[in-house]
């Protein structure tokens, strides 16, 4: 989150500890010139999120009658959470894009994508009623 927001962090350089301001939107890898050193960030991984240059990924688990029937949900983003409206019949595995909710591009404007990837969970165990209705909906050819 340091890296998408940007931070202060201290350093020692030639046994001196500097404050070295990082810019938000900074990736694995990236450098950042310092007085006259070039420093190259590590970046840990994220519990939560995944992510590829600006761009944010996300799984979220859904229940399975909230992907048969549609809702919505909260998802998290690197700004908080977020509602966002599943449609009836969604498959598992879709993808939703939330456009400029990703990481802020590295000296440039602008901010990357975030994609939601949405995990239908499908029930272990049902009551008799749950059971029968979906050897209806079995019979039914759904």
């Amino acid at each position: 989150m340091e890296a998408i927001k940007g931070t202060e962090k201290e350093v020692s350089i030639e046994g001196k500890r500097r404050k070295i301001k990082i810019p938000a939107g900074v990736d694995d890898g990236s450098r950042i010139q310092f007085e006259d050193f070039i420093l190259s960030i590590d970046v840990k991984p994220h519990e939560v999120f995944e992510r590829d240059g600006a761009d944010i990924y996300v799984k979220v688990i859904v229940p399975f009658s909230l992907a048969t029937l549609g809702g919505t949900i909260e998802v998290p983003t690197v700004d908080g959470n977020l509602k966002v409206r599943v449609r009836a019949g969604t498959q598992p595995g879709t993808m939703i894009r939330l456009r400029g909710k990703g990481a802020p591009y590295l000296r440039e404007r602008g901010r990357g994508d975030e994609y939601v990837r949405l995990m239908v969970l499908v029930p272990e165990k049902l009551s008799r009623e749950q059971r029968g209705l979906i050897e209806e909906m079995q019979e039914e050819g759904l």
